[in-house]
């Protein structure tokens, strides 16, 4: 569904807009979308004329649904949330699942690793992003009974790596959890990579308009 803008339209055109046939159904959707309207005339010759824009939630909520392709009961404030950050902040996109999970929660906009994951992979699907990026090397390990992340450099990345195949080569016999444990306590915790997500520039378009509308969403809710 396009955006509708405050003008009279034919209702065969509403209807191609809206994707829907009947007058019920397209007054419901209007409605749905967060549309003022008024129509007048009979059968073919129904005219609507918008009289009222929807909100900035509502505009991002249409886009995500009839440009995105996303279900109408996605959770579309957790989802304008994660694009926010996601697309804001270059200390936030390359995290894997469980680190954005600790970094919304800690923003006061919890939302599950499992649902994170889902929402990747529709930016992976619709083709807006791709893990093709450079790496970024981090450890983890408990904080006080906490898991806490950490970058690290490359080279201490190969370090830690050093530690586990050394001690490896001195037991054979033995299998990798005590090298594994060896480098933990060495290191202070474990070792691990990963890529960045580069936008995908033909679509450059579209991602721009997603993070405004994410973002004029967001702004519309602060002032409330």
């Amino acid at each position: 569904m396009e955006p509708l803008e405050l003008k009279t339209y034919p209702i065969a055109t509403m209807r191609h807009i809206v994707r829907a046939s009947s007058k019920q159904d397209i007054d419901r959707k209007l409605t749905r979308y967060g549309y003022g309207f008024t129509s007048e005339g009979w059968g073919s010759a129904r005219k609507y004329t918008i009289t009222a824009l929807p909100n900035a939630s509502d505009c991002f909520r249409i886009f995500c649904v009839f440009t995105l392709g996303l279900s109408p009961q996605t959770d579309f404030r957790k989802f304008r949330d994660f694009i926010f950050y996601f697309m804001a902040n270059d200390d936030f996109n390359w995290r894997p699942n469980e680190m954005m999970e600790e970094y919304m929660r800690n923003e006061g906009r919890a939302i599950s690793r499992q649902t994170i994951a889902g929402y990747k992979s529709k930016l992976k699907e619709l083709g807006f992003f791709a893990c093709a990026g450079e790496f970024v090397y981090y450890k983890v390990f408990k904080y006080y009974g906490v898991q806490t992340h950490e970058i690290i450099s490359p080279e201490e990345y190969k370090r830690a790596w050093r530690l586990y195949w050394e001690w490896r080569e001195i037991h054979p016999e033995e299998n990798s959890i005590p090298a594994y444990s060896y480098m933990y306590s060495k290191f202070g915790g474990v070792p691990r990579k990963q890529r960045r997500m580069e936008a995908n520039a033909f679509y450059r378009k579209e991602i721009n308009e997603l993070f405004n509308l994410a973002s004029e969403s967001i702004l519309e809710e602060v002032a409330e």
